[in-house]
């Protein structure tokens, strides 16, 4: 009995005890950038076809985050990308290379690939791109890079991976952004309304990841647009967001941990806009700056909550994914709130669509937001149809009171838009994510929260939301709010049924994770997605191909002295810069001197520097001009500075070389 009880002993001692342990996740960070070509491609959110690349503001990351649960091998990859929109085709592919190279426990259901939504960000990643009014053009280029700093992103993250603590926080964001969309949201019942204390969620909910007691990084959750970089910008920008990263990560580089990684993840944005004067503009006195304030604001609720550390994640992780044919989904008389089965409608942008959210600039004058099936106009109609084609009766019909303006699910050989989707939910610990390729409404994520709370109640103590996730597929309103066809309803795809077949759909995701039947690596989809790979035709980056003598000249000086806190410019000759995209990794860098040697301080990827290539005319032997700018700020020491540009030119014998021109030393004083 004796040597029984000691066996039990010994065995027990030597078995992991997952359920107590808060340490025994495993985790690893990484980021990589995915900066698209800088000059003459389309941005992506606008859809204007006038707003084409010029330069850089900020370059563009993808941050990953891996997840071990160690007691059943379990994964989580979580990126957030700093592009408007990712494609599943992104998703498809960086999965495949996930079990082929890195670990066959990687599937669609744990590699959650998530958009920032910068609308400063070129466009041409979209397998579909001919009919898209986002970009008609495909560059296999962007594409890739695009794809693979993701995969690069994950596979580092998960080589880094370390014992660690994942702990939960919350925070409020103050004055980071406005109901961009009130009289819609106003639709919703006053009963519903009175629930809430704002007509947007200001709560931010953040995942803190620490080794050996230190943190590495974090993810949250916060829903705003990154919209301050207006239309008229024409320089790559990760927009509000992406300076939230930037400042989050260079306060812990001061700190002396350089390799920290901050990862602000987009949620339900829909009808959120960062533009507190809601005619798009504000706080700032111009897009630039008021794209760093709503950032800061973001940083500063982050720290908030990385200095009160949070509470530690209970351990277990579990998903389950779906695809879901959103073009005729049947939605059972208990969530269609008509007493009957209703079903979703194959994808149509309405005239709301067109006329874009009025707060955020609008869209064609044609158009106005609200404008439904009795606004129809006969020439708008027509012209639509000569562009594309007409919609069905039925399909007008299930999409009321939607006025239909292109019917981009009825295009034959096949639709114009995706309508097979992916769907996903998470349980990691006590905390639950919601995966969705959609923007959605403040109220729509607030009915999909509660639905997954009432089935989970009890196992989850946060939920969060994670749009623009594994495809993009427009938004989600309410019905009600789809009844006032706003821009967000106009831009609601598959008609006034999609939030309740999605809380239909999340419910039943919910009772099968609350069963034990989750997804698995192995796990067969019947329903997947179309493969267009073999239909994309990509093109060459605009004069990407322009030969030139190498450049040499600086063409403007700088200043010999600016005082902390003013602008540096320096004008030089420049060749085409998608000549060496993607090798070159910096155009424009800040350099210091320090005794006899120069070190370089600052690059295209700080907010503070910018750069501007302006084409060549005809007779000028394919040389442009390049403006190299450096705002300067009040913490700098007093020292001797110079600007410099990097990049790659064609030589007449068609052959790619570097070059590099530094413009005259400056010195800064306080």
């Amino acid at each position: 009995m004796k040597q029984r009880f000691l066996l039990l002993v010994l065995l027990s001692l030597s078995l992991p005890v997952f359920a107590e342990d808060s340490k025994s996740y495993l985790a690893g960070m990484a980021k990589k950038d995915i900066t698209g070509p800088p000059v003459g491609v389309m941005f992506w959110g606008y859809a204007r076809e006038d707003q084409t690349g010029i330069g850089i503001q900020t370059r563009q990351f993808a941050r990953a985050l891996v997840i071990e649960e160690p007691s059943q091998k379990k994964f989580l990859a979580y990126v957030t990308a700093e592009v408007g929109g990712i494609p599943f085709e992104i998703q498809r592919e960086v999965v495949a290379k996930l079990q082929k190279e890195v670990d066959p426990k990687f599937h669609f259901g744990n590699v959650l690939l998530n958009a920032s939504h910068t609308h400063s960000g070129p466009a041409g990643h979209f397998h579909y791109s001919e009919v898209s009014f986002y970009s008609s053009q495909f560059y296999g280029e962007s594409y890739a890079v695009l794809r693979d700093g993701i995969f690069e992103a994950i596979k580092e993250a998960y080589a880094n991976r370390k014992q660690a603590e994942l702990k939960i926080g919350k925070s409020i964001v103050p004055d980071a952004g406005v109901n961009r969309s009130l009289s819609a949201y106003l639709a919703n019942p006053e009963s519903e309304r009175k629930s809430y204390l704002d007509t947007i969620d200001r709560e931010m909910v953040q995942l803190n990841v620490y080794v050996d007691g230190k943190a590495i990084g974090f993810v949250n959750w916060y829903g705003v647009h990154p919209t301050n970089i207006t239309f008229d910008n024409r320089l790559i920008s990760s927009d509000n967001k992406g300076i939230a990263s930037l400042l989050a990560e260079e306060a812990e580089s001061k700190k002396g941990n350089p390799s920290f990684i901050a990862i602000f993840a987009q949620a339900n944005e829909g009808d959120v806009s960062p533009n507190l004067n809601l005619n798009n503009t504000g706080p700032g006195k111009d897009i630039y700056e008021s794209s760093f304030i709503i950032g800061k604001r973001q940083f500063l609720a982050s720290q908030e909550i990385l200095l009160a550390q949070g509470k530690s994640l209970k351990v277990g992780l579990s998903f389950y994914q779906k695809f879901i044919d959103m073009s005729r989904h049947p939605v059972s008389s208990e969530f269609s709130g008509t007493g009957k089965t209703e079903y979703t409608c194959p994808s149509a942008y309405g005239y709301a669509f067109a006329a874009g959210s009025t707060e955020e600039g609008g869209g064609h004058w044609l158009f106005h937001e609200g404008m439904t099936e009795k606004n129809r106009k006969f020439y708008i109609d027509w012209i639509a149809k000569f562009m594309l084609q007409s919609p069905s009766d039925s399909l007008r019909e299930c999409q009321k009171p939607k006025a239909i303006l292109f019917p981009m699910g009825e295009t034959k050989p096949i639709p114009s838009l995706p309508q097979i989707l992916p769907y996903g939910l998470v349980l990691l610990g006590d905390l639950s994510i919601l995966v969705l390729p959609h923007e959605v409404t403040t109220m729509s994520s607030r009915r999909l929260k509660k639905e997954v709370n009432s089935v989970l109640h009890g196992r989850v103590s946060e939920i969060v939301l994670s749009g623009l996730t594994n495809d993009f597929s427009g938004y989600i309103t309410t019905p009600e709010e789809y009844n006032t066809q706003n821009y967000e309803g106009g831009h609601t795809l598959h008609g006034r049924q999609s939030l309740n077949a999605l809380r239909q759909e999340f419910a039943f995701m919910s009772k099968e994770l609350l069963k034990g039947n989750e997804v698995s690596e192995s796990s067969n989809w019947d329903l997947k997605p179309l493969d267009l790979s073999d239909r994309v035709h990509p093109l060459k980056l605009p004069n990407s191909e322009l030969k030139s003598d190498e450049p040499k000249q600086v063409l403007k000086e700088n200043a010999k002295v600016y005082q902390n806190g003013e602008t540096a410019l320096c004008q030089v000759n420049a060749a085409n810069p998608n000549i060496g995209y993607p090798k070159v990794k910096s155009y424009l860098l800040v350099e210091t001197k320090q005794g006899n040697v120069w070190k370089q301080i600052r690059s295209d990827a700080n907010y503070d520097t910018k750069f501007e290539y302006e084409e060549p005319g005809l007779f000028f032997g394919g040389l442009g001009k390049m403006n190299l700018i450096w705002e300067t700020n009040e913490s700098l020491p007093k020292g001797e500075y110079r600007l410099v540009h990097e990049a790659m030119y064609l030589n007449s014998q068609g052959k790619k070389n570097p070059y590099r021109i530094e413009c005259p030393s400056f010195t800064l004083s306080k």
